[in-house]
């Protein structure tokens, strides 16, 4: 899903990516270029800590801990 934060003459667009865990998987897709910088994840609704929960290496976002079984996830990919 895109959002958009600027509606003025060129929008700007947030890719929101929701999915649930599983209690084992860490990695996740992102697009591609996407840096901890420009991410914002959230575990139920909680704030991860980039670099600290999660990590980015090319297309792939890895969190140190798999999230538990259906546990909200959602990636937002901001560009910056």
């Amino acid at each position: 899903m895109v959002r958009y934060i600027n509606a003025k003459d060129r929008p700007t667009e947030i890719n929101v990516r929701q999915t649930v865990g599983d209690g084992s998987n860490t990695d996740f897709t992102v697009t591609q270029n996407s840096t901890v910088d420009k991410v914002l994840v959230t575990v139920n609704g909680v704030a991860q800590a980039p670099t600290t929960d999660y990590t980015i290496s090319g297309t792939t976002l890895s969190f140190t801990t798999a999230p538990a079984n259906n546990d909200d996830i959602v990636i937002r990919e901001y560009p910056v």
